[in-house]
């Protein structure tokens, strides 16, 4: 092999392990979760629900004071920070969240079951309004009076709205999730 030969491939072999080197993209180790398993980035900091994913748009509220509209999709918001609930709603309402266990079998498609329903706000006006809730910050509502601080991590939430007074309606719901 002559000189220039070798050169060459010393040259490509240096190429060749820089390009390997600087492609591994980091050499930290990745964040974990609770359970030990490493948290997956977000393609955004933050998800948007529209009231199609929640399946919650424009949905009956029964004319009667309790009387409530159907849950949303569950979310799971397992390792989210911060959320925001905007609920319209043609007369007042109560926010109603549910929060959910699951158990382990399938990871990617677990059987959720309610532990409890907390009401976030009472007396909520009808219109637009919002529902800020975070792991750090204490809950906040645009309208109504805020009753149980209900703060993140929760596995799985779903949303529903009761009647505050005897008339029929509807009701649409959107959500962000930030993480």
């Amino acid at each position: 092999m002559n000189k220039k030969a070798a050169s060459l491939s010393i040259l490509a072999l240096l190429c060749v392990t820089t390009l390997f080197v600087f492609s591994q993209t980091s050499s930290q180790f990745p964040e974990m979760d609770k359970n030990g398993k490493p948290v997956l980035p977000h393609p955004m900091p933050h998800l948007v629900y529209s009231p199609t994913d929640l399946a919650h748009s424009g949905v009956a509220l029964p004319a009667s004071i309790g009387g409530a509209t159907p849950n949303t999709s569950i979310i799971r918001v397992g390792d989210a920070t911060k959320m925001t609930v905007f609920v319209s709603c043609t007369q007042n309402v109560d926010l109603v969240v549910n929060v959910y266990t699951a158990d382990d079998q399938g990871q990617s498609s677990p059987n959720f079951t309610v532990y409890n329903s907390y009401v976030i706000a009472t007396g909520v006006v009808s219109g637009a309004q919002q529902a800020f809730i975070a792991s750090e910050l204490a809950p906040n509502v645009t309208s109504g009076t805020l009753q149980i601080p209900v703060r993140l991590p929760q596995l799985a939430v779903s949303f529903f709205e009761k009647n505050d007074t005897a008339v029929a309606g509807t009701c649409t719901d959107r959500l962000i999730v930030g993480y």
